[in-house]
């Protein structure tokens, strides 16, 4: 169902149905950042370069063990507020920001999406409970995942359409969470959203001064060398088809001679006198 509240293009699903629905909305790009991911990333697609950043350690070091051999994948362990200034605007295709914003107090969590909305060049994608739904956790205690990072468990606030711009679409599962992080069964559901904001004509600020300084790279220089050699086999190519046009016409013209009656009869004589002698 589809409807606009506030001036917000609001989409509700059935909990059977959000994940795969939400999918089709999200484009595969090259460049991924995934802000905040644990130790599950997003797994929509498979990007060319997959940049996690996750200010919790011992969640870095799994990703980074897991990772080890994949060159696709750059693990940094960092904190999101501090991390995301160092990107440069349009820097990456798509962010990611899935189950992490609650985790903020309020003011952090919109420093945190203006950040977002300045690195992304394609997409931004919010993943949220509805609203705020309370969750901490006890010193002690285990995460979901039974590691020690209960510190990062604490919801601090709750988001909902109206905490975005207007150029955001939002994707809505009213009843989506039935159990806690404990997999405890919650008294009553909560539910969760996605909030994606689609860039369609984003433009990359121009620099005022560029000057075109630096060294080639070695694909680049092998790249000139081939494209070099590959002009002069064109070029060598080109005159041997030009000399055998010339020697074809030259064949013709040659063959029409000797196809004229006068040829053929001085050819017979020729012959004739040959026999007799």
């Amino acid at each position: 169902m589809e409807a606009v509240v506030l001036n917000k293009k609001i989409k509700w699903y059935s909990v059977d149905s959000f994940w795969g629905e939400v999918a089709a909305h999200i484009e595969h790009t090259d460049v991924v950042l995934d802000v905040g991911c644990g130790i599950v990333p997003m797994n929509y697609f498979r990007p060319a370069l997959h940049i996690m950043l996750e200010p919790y350690k011992e969640y870095s070091d799994i990703l980074l063990e897991r990772h080890k051999d994949d060159k696709s994948i750059l693990v940094l362990c960092g904190k999101a507020q501090e991390t995301l200034k160092c990107f440069s605007d349009n820097s990456v295709d798509t962010v990611f920001l899935l189950d992490v914003i609650e985790h903020f107090e309020k003011h952090d969590g919109f420093d945190v999406l203006r950040h977002l909305e300045r690195i992304a060049r394609k997409q931004v994608i919010v993943f949220t409970p509805l609203g705020f739904m309370p969750q901490h956790a006890e010193a002690g205690e285990t995460d979901g995942w039974g590691l020690s990072g209960v510190s990062y468990q604490d919801h601090l606030s709750g988001w909902l359409p109206e905490d975005f711009g207007e150029t955001w679409d939002f994707h809505i599962c009213e009843d989506f969470h039935s159990y806690d992080f404990r997999q405890r069964k919650l008294d009553q559901p909560y539910g969760a959203m996605f909030a994606i904001k689609t860039f369609t004509h984003k433009l990359q600020p121009k620099a005022e001064n560029i000057i075109n300084i630096r060294r080639p790279l070695p694909s680049e220089i092998e790249l000139d060398r081939v494209t070099s050699v590959l002009n002069i086999t064109q070029a060598e190519l080109a005159a041997t088809q030009a000399e055998l046009a010339t020697t074809q016409a030259a064949f013709a013209d040659a063959q029409l001679v000797l196809n004229k009656p006068i040829i053929r009869v001085q050819r017979k004589l020729w012959r004739l006198v040959k026999f007799w002698k």
